[in-house]
C-alpha cells in the first residue's frame, strides 16, 4: 500500500504542473481581459506571465501591454514609467524596447511636466537606439522641451506657410 502511494505522488505532482497555463495561454487570457476592460485582471495575468515564464517570446510583450494600461487606462504614470523601465533593462533588444524607452521620456514631459526626467530619458534612447526610426521624433521632444503645445504648433505652422509661399520672380 505504502508503494503504490509512494508511486502515485509523482504521477499527482506531473499532473498539477501540467494544469498549469502555459505562456501564450496566459497572454491570450490577458490580451481577452484587456479586450474586455478589465484592467485590473490583464495587468494581474500579464504579471503572471512575467513571473512564471521569464524567458518566453511573449514576457516582454507582456511588459509592454502592462506599461500601456497604466498609461492609457490607469493613468498611472509612474506604474508605467518602471515597466517600460524594467522592460528596457531586462530585453533591450526586443521590438518593443525602443517604444518603451521613447515613452518613459515622453511620459515625463507630456504628462509629468517633468522635463529634466524628460531630457535624461530622450538622450538615453538617442545612445540606445541611434538606428531605430523614433530619433527624429525624439529629437524633435528634446528640442521642444518645456514648451506649450500651442507655441510649438505656432511655430510649424509659420515653418509650414514659409515653405508654401510662391516664389517671387526677380525682373531683369
Amino acid at each position: 500500500m505504502k508503494s503504490i502511494f509512494l508511486l502515485l505522488i509523482p504521477i499527482f505532482g506531473m499532473c498539477i504542473g501540467c494544469s498549469r497555463p502555459n505562456a501564450e495561454g496566459l497572454y491570450s487570457k490577458a490580451l481577452d481581459a484587456q479586450k474586455n476592460d478589465q484592467f485590473d485582471d490583464a495587468i494581474d495575468t500579464y504579471k503572471e506571465l512575467i513571473r512564471t515564464y521569464p524567458d518566453s517570446t511573449r514576457t516582454p510583450e507582456a511588459y509592454y501591454a502592462v506599461g500601456m494600461i497604466y498609461l492609457d487606462q490607469k493613468r498611472s504614470y509612474h506604474d508605467a514609467i518602471h515597466t517600460f523601465q524594467d522592460l528596457e533593462d531586462k530585453y533591450p533588444n526586443h521590438g518593443t524596447a525602443p517604444n518603451a524607452s521613447f515613452l518613459i521620456g515622453f511620459i515625463y514631459n507630456n504628462n509629468l511636466k517633468n522635463i529634466d526626467s524628460a531630457r535624461i530619458a530622450y538622450e538615453d534612447f538617442l545612445k540606445r537606439y541611434s538606428t531605430n526610426h523614433l530619433v527624429g521624433s525624439v529629437q524633435f521632444e528634446l528640442s521642444n522641451l518645456g514648451k506649450d503645445p500651442a507655441e510649438i504648433l505656432k511655430a510649424q505652422t509659420q515653418i509650414a506657410q514659409e515653405e508654401i509661399k510662391p516664389v517671387k520672380k526677380v525682373k531683369k
